[in-house]
């Protein structure tokens, strides 16, 4: 009999192998470890890591992955009309930015396959963190994320500032140019504060699937006294997945979605194991449930936003998973 109660299984950006972790104890929550692989909740910032596990290189587990109830999907109508409501309360000054999602459901097909299906983003997205989650709490998770959050190599740390989305064959708005600007601010203000230097890039495209985004990398050395983990308390969530000012927005956004986020717009990825030491903002993901996959879309919202095209934008970015489907 299979006792396996958590699984995780990654490949980093650029890498050919995938690593495959098991244990047969459930995650941890919110320990004191400095070093594993871990991931959090949006809405009540959860970290959870893997305990007491086996690792396997480019290896497959044999598990029943973990099913779960389907969230609803959300409604073309009451999107457009929520939109238009974040677009007003940013005019009047309560916010800069907000980041608002939706969950679109495909109905799981008899043929769909997790090991075909994680192997098809590897090779279709070779410069995304691709990974894979189950557990009883968690539900079954798979996604491919274009975005770091922190990677750090010796004393060295860098993060990016990646916001604004465009398909191909379209110009940068002054609306996308602002959403990447506001980012790149607001994690400025953050980091330069606790470091003992810090260099940031002009912007430039990012290729993500059938979306182009606009990215800076940052890097930065931190002072003596701060380290990853008082970082992430202040970086995460960051204002390209909630919003400005961020403890607002997100108490807006919580309010006003009709889903939980979930891993969705979390954090996710190895510190300190198999000599990688980066974690990703958990972007282009889907939950695996029992009769449905549950793809979580989401878009910067700002004071010229056109509801339209927002949806489109979420459309788009759905592209990333169903070109693999």
């Amino acid at each position: 009999m299979d006792n396996t109660k958590s699984v995780i299984i990654y490949r980093m950006p650029n890498e050919s192998d995938s690593y495959c972790l098991t244990s047969q104890l459930p995650f941890l929550k919110n320990s004191d470890n400095k070093e594993g692989f871990f991931f959090s909740e949006f809405e009540n910032g959860t970290i959870y890591s893997i305990q007491d596990y086996e690792t396997k290189v480019n290896s497959w587990p044999n598990f029943v992955p973990f099913g779960s109830s389907t969230p609803i999907a959300t409604e073309k109508e009451d999107y457009l009309e929520k939109v238009t409501e974040i677009t007003s309360q940013i005019k009047t000054g309560g916010f800069k930015k907000v980041v608002f999602s939706k969950v679109k459901l495909i109905e799981k097909k008899n043929e769909f396959n997790l090991e075909k299906t994680f192997n098809n983003l590897c090779h279709a997205y070779p410069k995304a963190f691709v990974y894979f989650i189950s557990s009883e709490e968690t539900g079954t998770w798979m996604g491919a994320s274009p975005e770091l959050l922190v990677q750090k190599e010796s004393s060295e740390y860098k993060t990016v500032s990646l916001a604004g989305t465009r398909i191909e064959n379209t110009p940068w708005t002054n609306k996308e140019i602002e959403e990447q600007e506001v980012v790149t601010d607001y994690i400025t203000e953050i980091i330069k504060p606790l470091s003992i230097s810090f260099e940031i890039s002009k912007p430039y495209d990012l290729q993500a699937g059938k979306v182009i985004h606009l990215k800076s990398d940052i890097y930065f050395s931190l002072k003596q006294g701060f380290n990853l983990w008082h970082l992430l308390g202040k970086l995460n969530p960051t204002p390209a997945v909630c919003g400005i000012p961020m403890q607002k927005a997100k108490q807006f956004i919580t309010t006003l979605e009709n889903h939980n986020r979930e891993l969705y717009t979390g954090f996710i990825g190895p510190m300190g194991i198999n000599n990688h030491h980066s974690l990703f903002v958990n972007l282009r993901n889907m939950k695996i449930c029992n009769s449905h996959l549950a793809l979580f879309l989401g878009g910067g919202i700002m004071r010229d936003s056109i509801p339209i095209n927002e949806w489109d934008e979420t459309e788009n970015k759905a592209s990333t998973l169903l070109s693999i489907l």
